[in-house]
């Protein structure tokens, strides 16, 4: 052991590690040896026990063609790895870098967790064992380790080693079949009418028409006869006459990456994929499919398109968000709320061709788990702000859905990165050594009494949350009650003396305020800058996309800095109101700033005759989901097009055109609708042969 303390190996000397690796490698080499196989003793020294290569013989000497590398993983004992929950296989972690790395050699590597007392090992292809972690999770490729299961009937006896051919022959299929060769054998299968059969014949019915993989089972393979020596030479000739053989067959894919741009739209709104790479996943004589499935994505689409009607394309939507950062997991989370919304269209755009193919699909989401996937958008939206903010500690990586305590932690860390000030119970441990402590006597009228505290409330400095560990650094507290913390401080510290402790805690009520959390601008100044563009109105949803939130609203309120106007609807007090179109300018905001008022309102609003509805007119998508808005307000449906729509002061209104066109089909009161005429006419607002036919309605 070198002096500084690196692991450094001096002429034969080996650690112990080294040494019980080295020992595995030798026993391996011992058993397949005597099973026929042949061993590259170049490959042992001078290595430490890894990346043994192996060529694979007959029984008899005759050579398969096969080969492969072991990466020999020897332990004195594998009892830890034994998992009482699962006793058919073998829990064992590996790094993932190097799992990918031997997934991507050209030849096959088996991984070997080898017992050196038991003199035995278990088996994985690392092909095998990265296809089984992608159906389980495809999150795991981005972690540091990832765990194995690695079956126990993958043991190295002759049975073990027989299936390894296999694995390894299956592995190399590609390579044992000549180029532009489409036939590799013929095989006959017959089914009965067994329940397993008829399900046996579905699946290859499916297989037939749609391509995919499918595996055929010994008992249902009649006839099997192999076209290539290579392949009778790998499999061996043994392998097709069990039982338990088995023939999978696979359609192929494609290639070539088709590069489109992907816009969901529905009545949630739009999403946007900006480079989805389509590949030909799935080929079969009726249909084919098409997906970015080999991207890994947080968001994978596969389109089915029939070969007998091309207009015809059915959709599927998946989502991944575990392990994403939150930005990702947002828009992707986005996509998929608004790609499965029913009365979804997807348009999808080739980026090379720039066509533009347009689709309509349904969705097949169920209700509940859209309910969830809402909560966690929500809440990813607020991360990707409070990302922003602890940036130099780390990066979230998201878990869905979202465990409790996380959100807790989320909420906790929303307030602090506020830089709001909080009334918070607090115990002060001051650590004043009772020896000369005297008691205290403040005067309130002197001022506030202030002090910091190093990082700790409630005795908590870190938050962590999806992975990264966020400090809350020091916090000044400004004393609420003067009178309570002076009497409670007195009290302890006659406790202390009589109990003889060294230190002694206050309970203090008072307000802090996370010094490393201050913003750049006080939040008051944040929503004034956001509010000015709504002549001061806001609303509290958008309160919150600046750091501002419900307590620190009503902070806000109790100092009448910001006013009340309509539930979830206020007003920052320094601007003067909007007196002629206060009532709008909430409804508006109360819509989203979806509604653009029209019909009787428009008519006041451009002043185009003597009318005064009671009642606020405002026009929406067909497709909107109503809002809580109030009883008063009367909604119209209709698709509006921008050169329709015009503003007053800061609401939308429809145009003077529109606006009469809409009273006119409402049956407004003719009167009315000729004095609007005249005077749009006279006023250059619009000319005669664009007003619509004049026509006599009952008033409504």
């Amino acid at each position: 052991m070198d002096p500084r303390g690196n692991d450094r190996r001096t002429g034969p000397q080996f650690s112990d590690a080294m040494r019980v690796s080295q020992r595995a490698v030798f026993q391996l080499a011992d058993r397949l040896t005597d099973a026929g196989w042949k061993v590259d003793s170049s490959s042992i020294y001078p290595d430490t026990g890894e990346d043994v290569r192996v060529e694979i013989f007959e029984t008899g000497g005759a050579c398969t063609g096969l080969s492969l590398d072991l990466q020999v993983k020897g332990h004195k004992s594998i009892e830890r790895f034994h998992v009482e929950s699962d006793p058919a296989h073998l829990h064992y972690p590996l790094d993932v870098k190097h799992l990918v790395g031997w997934e991507r050699k050209t030849r096959p590597v088996a991984i070997i967790i080898w017992d050196i007392r038991e003199r035995r090992g278990y088996w994985a292809l690392a092909r095998d064992a990265c296809e089984r972690l992608d159906n389980r999770s495809r999150g795991w490729r981005g972690q540091q380790e990832a765990t194995l299961l690695i079956p126990r009937a993958n043991v190295t006896d002759d049975e073990g080693l027989a299936r390894l051919r296999v694995a390894v022959a299956r592995d190399e299929l590609p390579k044992l079949v000549r180029p532009g060769e489409e036939v590799a054998f013929e095989l006959s299968v017959q089914v009965d009418d067994s329940p397993e059969g008829r399900a046996k014949l579905d699946e290859l019915t499916r297989f037939w028409e749609g391509g995919g993989a499918v595996t055929i089972e010994g008992r249902f393979i009649s006839d099997i006869v192999i076209l290539h020596d290579s392949l009778r030479a790998a499999f061996g000739e043994d392998y097709w006459k069990r039982s338990t053989a088995e023939v999978r067959l696979a359609s192929v894919p494609g290639s070539e990456p088709l590069p489109v741009r992907v816009e969901a739209e529905s009545p949630l709104g739009t999403a946007q994929l900006p480079y989805v790479a389509l590949r030909l996943a799935r080929s079969g004589r009726r249909y084919r499919t098409l997906s970015n499935e080999h991207q890994r994505a947080a968001v994978t689409l596969a389109l089915t398109v029939s070969d007998e009607d091309t207009q015809h394309v059915e959709v599927s939507v998946d989502l991944a968000l575990n392990r994403r950062d939150v930005f990702e997991a947002t828009a992707a989370a986005r996509f998929f709320l608004v790609a499965t919304e029913p009365g979804g269209i997807l348009r999808i755009e080739r980026l090379d061709e720039k066509e533009t193919c347009l689709m309509a699909f349904g969705a097949s989401t169920p209700e509940e788990g859209r309910n969830a996937l809402r909560r966690a958008h929500e809440l990813l939206e607020r991360l990707c702000l409070l990302q922003d903010r602890i940036r130099r500690y780390g990066t979230f990586k998201f878990n869905f859905p979202p465990p409790r305590q996380q959100i807790e932690a989320a909420l906790k860390l929303f307030g602090i990165v506020a830089g709001s000030e909080h009334e918070i119970e607090m115990t002060y441990t001051a650590k004043i050594r009772t020896k000369g402590a005297t008691a205290l006597a403040i005067d309130p009228t002197e001022g506030p009494v202030t002090f910091v505290i190093d990082g700790t409330i409630d005795n908590e400095d870190i938050v962590e949350i999806f992975g990264v560990r966020v400090p809350i650094g020091p916090v000044r507290c400004v004393v609420a009650d003067v009178p309570r913390f002076v009497e409670a401080h007195n009290n302890a510290l006659q406790q202390a003396l009589a109990s003889k402790e060294e230190t002694f805690q206050v309970k203090i009520p008072c307000r802090g305020r996370y010094l490393h959390w201050i913003p750049e601008g006080s939040v008051e100044d944040r929503l004034d800058a956001f509010a000015k563009e709504q002549s001061g109105y806001f609303t509290a949803d958008q309160a919150g996309s600046v750091g501002c939130f419900a307590d620190y609203l009503d902070y806000l309120e109790q100092r009448q800095k910001v006013q009340t106007v309509a539930e979830g609807v206020f007003r920052m007090v320094n601007f003067p109101p909007v007196s002629d179109v206060e009532d709008l300018v909430v409804v508006w905001l109360q819509s989203g700033k979806t509604a653009v008022f029209s019909h009787h309102t428009a008519l006041m609003l451009h002043e185009l005759s003597d009318i005064l509805p009671p009642r606020i007119h405002a026009t929406v998508p067909p497709t909107w989901a109503p809002a809580s808005l109030p009883a008063h307000v009367v909604l119209h449906r209709a698709t509006l097009a921008e050169s329709e729509i015009t503003w007053h002061d800061v609401v939308p209104v429809t145009t003077p055109i529109r606006t009469l066109r809409d009273c006119t089909d409402a049956g407004l009161d003719p009167d009315l609708l000729d004095q609007a005429r005249r005077e749009g006419i006279e006023r250059g607002m619009f000319a005669a042969d664009e007003l619509p036919p004049s026509t006599t309605f009952a008033a409504e």
